[in-house]
């Protein structure tokens, strides 16, 4: 228990820290979504949004979970039969597969090993024996494994020997990697409010490219039909009662992004996820991916004798610090440390120090402070 005041910690990849001045916008209620008022700050954030995801047609704003931007993408994308490949590396790449198996697609799956990146000669032989792929669906960060995909060298692989259309699940990728769509060739990039964009949960944001545009499926839709949703907010007007609040604090924190830069930003996520994973190193751990490690969050295997959730549970009830565990058969075996959002290298640096004293506190034995100042050293040398 602490001795004086102890402030909540979040170090988990979702929900992230909201600045004080991005959560004071969702305290004015009093506002009427069809009021020319609320139009012009919904029009405003669209316009920061395209910014960002950098398409061929500005982003669509979502009430809904980062699910519902990926449910869209099926639904608006395939129609039943078609084929598709899924890339499935982890927990979400496995939500992929479920979706387009829900919505009757002829699903085909590159299956990798929790922890490993793509082998990008498998991926070409396996785009090119399937014929007709309508879609691919892959993770730009999979959140699960602490892996990111390399998408620039992803894409071009696909395009080359097929006209299936890109779908790039980017809910906890975006802002800590630099994903210019329409340079990436993307053709779907979603992505949600409570990642890296610093805003509570309940926005998913979904961008097409023109070309799949011209692809939307027949299929019938309801609350997730697309071209019904872009007709709307051309003129600030979206098809459903939208969170309002929450979009008011997405124009704040696009306010912050924009103005620090999306280059600096993905910048510093990378510093971050250096210094965790040599402060992980420094501690005598391994990182749990292999190759291709997320700028988002360090997933780090546990040594035998630790037990992954006791070790959750110390950080949570005496450091009031929250980070995520393993998933599945992961449970227990990793811990993820999330370096997501609009923080600072101070915020990861208190984060690196509850877990040298929670892995102490679960009977680890090393030097402690040897992790804090691997990733203080980082710092000191790369900003």
């Amino acid at each position: 228990m602490s001795h004086g005041f102890n402030p909540p910690r979040i170090f988990c990849p979702g929900p992230t820290p909201v600045p004080t001045q991005v959560a004071q916008q969702s305290l004015n209620t009093e506002i009427y979504h069809r009021s020319e008022e609320f139009k012009s700050i919904f029009l405003r954030t669209r316009d920061q949004l395209d910014q960002v995801f950098r398409g061929d047609t500005k982003p669509l704003i979502l009430t809904s979970s980062g699910t519902g931007a990926m449910e869209s993408a099926v639904v608006n994308l395939t129609n039943p039969g078609d084929a598709v490949l899924v890339i499935e590396g982890g927990k979400f790449g496995q939500r992929w597969t479920k979706l387009n198996e829900s919505y009757r697609c002829n699903t085909k799956v590159y299956h990798l090993e929790w922890g490993s990146s793509i082998d990008l000669d498998h991926l070409e032989s396996l785009v090119k024996s399937h014929k007709n792929l309508k879609a691919v669906f892959l993770q730009a960060n999979e959140t699960s494994t602490g892996v990111a995909y390399p998408i620039a060298k992803i894409v071009p692989i696909i395009k080359k020997h097929s006209d299936a259309l890109v779908v790039v699940d980017a809910i906890s990728g975006l802002i800590a990697q630099n994903l210019p769509m329409s340079d990436l060739g993307v053709d779907c990039l979603l992505s949600g409010s409570q990642k890296g964009f610093g805003v509570p949960p309940g926005l998913a944001f979904v961008a097409l490219s023109k070309n799949a545009w011209d692809q939307i499926s027949t299929r019938e839709k309801f609350y997730f039909d697309l071209k019904k949703e872009a007709t709307g907010q051309e003129k600030g007007l979206s098809a459903w009662t939208p969170a309002t609040t929450l979009i008011r604090s997405l124009s704040s924190a696009l306010d912050i992004i924009l103005e620090t830069g999306l280059g600096p930003i993905a910048e510093f996520h990378r510093i971050c996820s250096e210094a965790c994973q040599k402060a992980a190193v420094a501690m005598g751990l391994e990182v749990f991916s292999r190759a291709d490690h997320s700028t988002s969050l360090t997933a780090i295997a546990l040594p035998s004798g630790v037990d992954g959730q006791q070790l959750i549970r110390h950080a949570r009830e005496k450091h009031n610090t929250i980070f995520a565990g393993g998933q599945d058969h992961l449970k227990g075996k990793i811990v993820r440390v999330a370096h997501l959002g609009l923080i600072d290298e101070f915020s990861l640096l208190t984060a690196i120090a509850v877990l040298e004293r929670s892995l102490v506190a679960c009977g680890y034995n090393f030097r402690i402070g040897s992790g804090l100042q691997a990733a203080q050293e980082h710092f000191s040398k790369s900003l």
